[in-house]
């Protein structure tokens, strides 16, 4: 079963005021990429297959690499529709762009509790006590069974498609109103409070403390591995030409253990000797990105976001700026797009790395949480 993550960024968030808020800056970063970073992180994790992006229609903006472009309508229900025309996927996470702070576990239940055809919400309980105004007069409202709902929420596509195309108006708040009003049933999991939509000044006010408070911490990491002959030279999970390779109990890809140590050193987590010891047979030979993989995993599941890694590379032989570009790439693929600096140095015909005897790697990592 194939599924796509839809964000819904095409509104004029009027309510705010200027900048539509998707564009505006939050954290360093626009509102919608927030969205867009979640998504990838289920993308990694193969919850989802696709993302798109809705758009509006005279928006310039180029999405990121790998992320379908969907153009938006004059009400929300158009611009999902445009978005369930634009993939073919059995499910869709519908998302707006306005809840940066969705999280991947959320996401986890919403999946979890798909059965392939149902529907499902994120509910959170009405905490406040409410009141009504009724002909100028104010009067308690009972907050009992009184819930919440957000976003994103899961859906077959073509069921969902098929109300949206034949609905007579669109005057429903989200999809899961339509839904139930043609008498579908919806299943729903817990939300969360930090889920909330910025709409009004305030809400924005919230999301900057959110995105610009929390713990930041730095983390450092280090490694070292002979150069041999007969063995692959295997860096950031590229293989590069050359006529001799790194030697250890795995595929001695140091720039990956670096890496994984700068993350792990950051979370206060045990390093990967500790994690992957060599004298584990099941690490013979191990693909070190998976190494890689499995650390940023655990560093996430402590609650930590990467903002920046930063690795220096030393080596006499061979010359490795060709391979730049595909190295980082690699290393995208599992830290995800535009958060991290690979440099390469030579050795200077100084020491172990200048005569070619040994590749050095220094990584720093910084996260928030």
């Amino acid at each position: 079963m194939s599924r796509a993550f839809v964000i819904l960024a095409a509104g004029t968030g009027t309510r705010l005021g200027g900048e539509p808020k998707q564009f505006r800056l939050l954290g360093g970063r626009p509102v919608w990429k927030w969205s867009v970073e979640t998504a990838w992180t289920l993308h990694r994790e193969k919850l989802i297959d696709r993302i798109v992006l809705v758009l509006p229609p005279e928006s310039a903006l180029t999405p990121p690499a790998g992320v379908i472009s969907a153009a938006g309508g004059a009400s929300r229900a158009l611009s999902a529709l445009s978005a369930l025309r634009a993939c073919e996927d059995d499910e869709v996470l519908l998302h707006d762009a306005a809840r940066p702070f969705a999280s991947v576990k959320l996401c986890r239940r919403l999946i979890a509790a798909s059965t392939g055809k149902n529907a499902v919400a994120p509910l959170l309980p009405e905490a406040n006590a409410l009141k009504k105004i009724e002909n100028g007069r104010i009067e308690p409202l009972d907050r009992d069974d009184v819930y919440i709902t957000q976003t994103p929420q899961l859906f077959p596509r073509a069921a969902l498609r098929e109300l949206l195309e034949n609905a007579s108006c669109h005057d429903f708040k989200d999809e899961a109103e339509l839904w139930l009003r043609r008498g579908e049933t919806l299943d729903f999991v817990a939300g969360e409070s930090v889920n909330f939509k910025v709409t009004e000044g305030g809400d924005w006010e919230m999301a900057q403390k959110i995105a610009g408070e929390g713990e930041v911490r730095t983390g450092l990491g280090y490694d070292v591995h002979p150069l041999v002959p007969g063995r692959k030279l295997i860096l950031g999970g590229i293989a590069v030409d050359s006529a001799l390779g790194l030697d250890g109990h795995s595929d001695a890809d140091a720039l990956a253990h670096a890496a994984a140590d700068a993350l792990l050193s950051a979370a206060g987590l045990p390093d990967i000797g500790a994690l992957y010891p060599a004298c584990d047979k099941k690490f013979k030979n191990a693909d070190s990105m998976e190494l890689l993989r499995d650390a940023f995993a655990r560093v996430r599941g402590e609650g930590w976001r990467l903002e920046w890694l930063s690795a220096v590379l030393t080596a006499q032989t061979p010359r490795l700026a060709p391979w730049k570009d595909a190295i980082v790439r690699s290393l995208e693929t599992v830290l995800g797009d535009g958060r991290l600096s690979v440099t390469f140095k030579s050795g200077e015909r100084v020491g172990p790395a200048g005569d070619a005897q040994a590749v050095f790697v220094w990584a720093s990592a910084t996260l928030r949480r």
